[in-house]
């Protein structure tokens, strides 16, 4: 007794089945859920069913094709086996050719849901290991011009000052590494995914004893292969944050370095800003003091004292107001400082007038 095992994606499901009735194949809907499958339709003769995102078509003793996207066909024959065999849990099992021998009794646990499942998920691992093999070598080829790319960046980044260059210099770095990362991280999902197929594989097998096991250790020595160039293009990203954070390191630093030049500059012009505020004011303030008063007959010590005393509390009252309009509340700074002021304006009037 034969059984072949064709499978195909989910999307495929409609095209066999429109292929079944084109051929006068009818199938009665009956489902049955198994621990990995569940059986959706079937007769005495075929029995359709989906594992995950792969549905399967058996039949029993009977050759089919169909026009569909298949993914794999499988035969499977019952037969009595004297030699060059392995044993496992339901009997005893080789691999001929494209075809696999089986020395055991009908079993739906077996038939419907074990075998299938154990198929997909080499399938599903085979299909994505080819895929990443054929990625990690373009992405090996990238790497190259990559690191040549970085590498003259590092360079150019080593011998410049220049604040404008080095923000360049960062974008492209910052380009290259959003780039490689999105490639990489692509990768390394797709090694996860083979990873849990893999898993998958080993606790079915596991169920069903020695099944496939040199199939299981191919698998993982390919994934292994996989890893290394993880490993390998991790470091590569590795490589390209590294420039990326010492571009920024340095960027910052002359930055900071153009900023405590700026604050320099700034102190400079504020001294002399408030230099020329207190000469102004010391100035103004002497006229409109001989104006209102006569001062000619104080001692010109006294008055000169007076007066740089009220130019120097007009000068920090100024910046005392200018805080005040900042914070937007009143300080115990300007309470004091108002005091003082009003203080000296009535001393000024006061001294001229006991001299006068």
């Amino acid at each position: 007794m034969e059984y072949e095992y064709i499978y195909f994606h989910e999307d495929e499901m409609e095209c066999v089945l429109e292929e079944l009735r084109n051929k006068g194949i009818f199938l009665d809907s009956k489902f049955k859920r198994f621990n990995y499958t569940e059986m959706i339709a079937g007769n005495d003769t075929f029995t359709l069913g989906k594992c995950e995102n792969i549905g399967f078509l058996i039949s029993k003793d009977f050759k089919l094709d169909i026009n569909c996207y298949m993914l794999e066909k499988i035969t499977i024959k019952i037969v009595k086996l004297d030699k060059g065999f392995e044993e496992f849990t339901y009997g005893r099992f080789r691999v001929k050719n494209s075809m696999i021998e089986l020395d055991a009794e009908f079993d739906e646990n077996l038939f419907y849901n074990l075998i299938p499942a154990l198929q997909i998920q080499i399938l599903k691992s085979e299909i994505l290991l080819k895929e990443n093999d054929l990625r990690a070598k373009t992405i090996s080829k990238e790497e190259s011009e990559t690191i040549k790319e970085i590498s003259k960046l590092s360079e150019v980044a080593k011998k410049t000052n220049d604040v404008l260059e080095l923000k360049n210099i960062l974008s492209e770095v910052s380009t290259y590494q959003v780039d490689f990362f999105r490639k990489f991280m692509q990768f390394k999902d797709i090694n996860e995914e083979i990873f849990k197929h893999i898993t998958k594989f080993e606790v079915i097998s596991r169920k069903m004893g020695r099944w496939f096991v040199e199939k299981r250790e191919e698998l993982k020595d390919f994934l292994e292969s996989m890893k290394y160039y993880e490993s390998k293009f991790e470091q590569t990203l590795n490589g390209i944050r590294d420039l990326f954070s010492v571009v920024s390191l340095r960027l910052d630093m002359l930055r900071n370095k153009e900023y405590m030049e700026m604050q320099k500059r700034m102190s400079s012009l504020q001294a002399a800003a408030a230099i020329i505020e207190f000469v102004a004011v010391f100035y103004y303030t002497l006229k409109v003091w001989e104006y209102f008063v006569a001062i000619e007959s104080m001692p010109k010590s006294i008055a000169f004292l007076i007066l740089t005393m009220f130019t120097t509390s007009v000068v920090v009252y100024t910046e005392v107001l200018a805080e005040l309009v900042r914070e937007k509340r009143i300080t115990v700074q300007f309470i004091i400082t108002t005091a003082l002021l009003i203080l000296i304006l009535f001393f000024m009037y006061f001294i001229s007038s006991l001299y006068h």
